[in-house]
């Protein structure tokens, strides 16, 4: 019995161990992240926004219009997020950083947009209020081609004028 008891107390205290060790990791991911925005006074753009993306051969009105909601926080600028295109209703990840110019370069990759893989990047500018991010964008079209245009994000909602991360 006192095997199993003392079995039990060294599981549960790697257990523990274990548990404290990753709280840890994400507490310094974080700090690292808000340090890195403070340093360099770049907004915080978790939330909802609103994107456009216009064709290079017709910049009058948006190609396609998506909502985007980036969600996590890496070190040295790093983001993780996710588009929604409702009209295809397609859910596709978006992998980026933010320089300390706020200068984003981000990769999509939308895997059935709408019949086939639909992978690119784009390169923004962060306004310094944090409410929008203008740029362009390049990637595969339907006909192989490789091609590209510009590209509008402006925040959704409430989260509009959020402040620079201290």
């Amino acid at each position: 019995m006192s095997a199993l008891i003392l079995t039990l107390i060294v599981l549960g205290s790697v257990v523990a161990g274990g548990l404290t060790a990753v709280m840890m990791l994400l507490l310094w991911q974080r700090h690292q992240a808000r340090t890195f925005r403070s340093t360099h006074r770049i907004p915080d753009i978790l939330g909802v926004w609103k994107c456009r993306w216009f064709d290079d051969r017709s910049q009058d009105e948006p190609k396609v219009e998506d909502r985007i909601e980036i969600y996590h926080w890496g070190r040295d600028g790093e983001f993780d997020a996710r588009g929604h295109q409702p009209q295809f209703s397609l859910m596709y990840p978006i992998r980026g950083a933010i320089d300390p110019s706020r200068v984003v370069i981000a990769e999509y990759k939308a895997e059935k947009y709408p019949y086939e893989p639909n992978h690119g990047v784009l390169c923004m500018e962060l306004s310094r209020d944090g409410t929008t991010m203008k740029g362009q964008w390049f990637g595969r079209r339907f006909s192989g081609q490789l091609s590209g245009g510009r590209v509008e994000w402006r925040r959704e909602g409430s989260q509009a004028n959020v402040p620079v991360a201290s």
